[in-house]
């Protein structure tokens, strides 16, 4: 490799270094105003998340709403239509 291509490759390393660290560092600055605004929601969600519990589930968690319930159980199978079936030779 020549003296150019090693000071070639250098500079572009050199580029984009200080490119990530100019947009970490701006993530870096970012990071109070994003706590800030994470201390805001919550203490919104603590003032009136106390107040609308009408559509809270009676055990107390939103989890139920999630849960995998079947009351009817498996449903059977269709019979397959328009089918036609080969035997397999041996």
């Amino acid at each position: 490799m020549s003296l150019m291509g090693i000071v070639t490759l250098v500079l572009v390393a050199l580029i984009i270094l200080s490119l990530l660290f100019v947009l970490f560092k701006a993530f870096i600055l970012l990071l109070p105003v994003a706590v800030i605004a994470i201390l805001i929601i919550w203490l919104i969600y603590w003032f009136t998340g106390r107040k609308n519990q009408d559509n809270m589930p009676s055990s107390g968690s939103y989890r139920e709403w999630f849960k995998a319930t079947s009351t009817s159980g498996p449903r059977p199978r269709k019979k397959a239509r328009n089918v036609t079936t080969k035997d397999i030779d041996k």
